[in-house]
């Protein structure tokens, strides 16, 4: 299946989901600044920013959400697998919400074609509230638009499908991520698309949000 056919998809259960059935619906931005510093061959700091800015339907207004600030250790064991270990401070209106997770990744480079997939565990610390479990799956597509590979100055397509699923809860969330990517030098680059979610997606009430979404990637090597 190609880039087209899995955007074509994609539009077209974002439209249906939208016109079909009850649904509560946000709107707004994520914007997200990562820097990474490699620390030796095989162990990587990453730390990034990112903001939720709220779009209300009835004025259009804007109001900050949230914001993130998170930080990752990130160990290589391997060629194409690697295991991360991090924390996120959250700020959420008047909440302040702890996350502590871990990620195992696996990355297929095929001759233009890069596959990534992503197995996570999540755990949120609130006050008053019992610890949070969630567990997370993510499989992701990235292509170069020149070439086998992306060069300098030259732009990518990266499509990301993820399922996230609440133990407290018991319910799951669905994401849908098409990007354009481009790679400004050996150290920049940058990614602008759409995050679309469907939350609550096994209980009455679907919740759809649709981000969109500005990443820029900083290596400090």
């Amino acid at each position: 299946m190609n880039f087209r056919k899995i955007v074509i998809l994609f539009v077209v259960y974002f439209i249906s989901s939208n016109l079909i059935g009850q649904s509560n619906f946000d709107k707004g931005f994520l914007p997200k600044v990562v820097l990474s510093k490699k620390v030796s061959n095989t162990l990587k700091w990453v730390n990034s920013l990112e903001s939720r800015t709220i779009m209300y339907d009835d004025e259009d207004q804007f109001s900050l959400n949230l914001l993130d600030i998170s930080s990752i250790i990130s160990l290589k064991t391997n060629l194409n697998q690697s295991f991360n270990f991090g924390y996120i401070l959250r700020f959420r209106d008047t909440e302040t919400i702890h996350r502590t997770f871990q990620h195992y990744n696996v990355v297929n480079q095929f001759t233009s074609l890069k596959v990534g997939h992503r197995f996570a565990f999540e755990q949120f610390y609130q006050t008053k509230r019992n610890t949070t479990l969630r567990s997370r799956y993510r499989v992701s597509i990235e292509k170069p638009l020149n070439g086998e590979k992306t060069d300098v100055g030259e732009f990518y397509l990266k499509f990301g499908n993820e399922y996230l699923y609440d133990f407290q809860n018991t319910d799951l969330e669905v994401r849908f991520t098409p990007y354009l990517g481009f790679k400004a030098s050996k150290t920049d680059r940058v990614e602008a698309g759409f995050d679309y979610r469907v939350g609550n997606f096994i209980s009455n009430t679907t919740e759809n949000n649709l981000w969109f979404r500005v990443t820029w990637y900083i290596s400090l090597n």
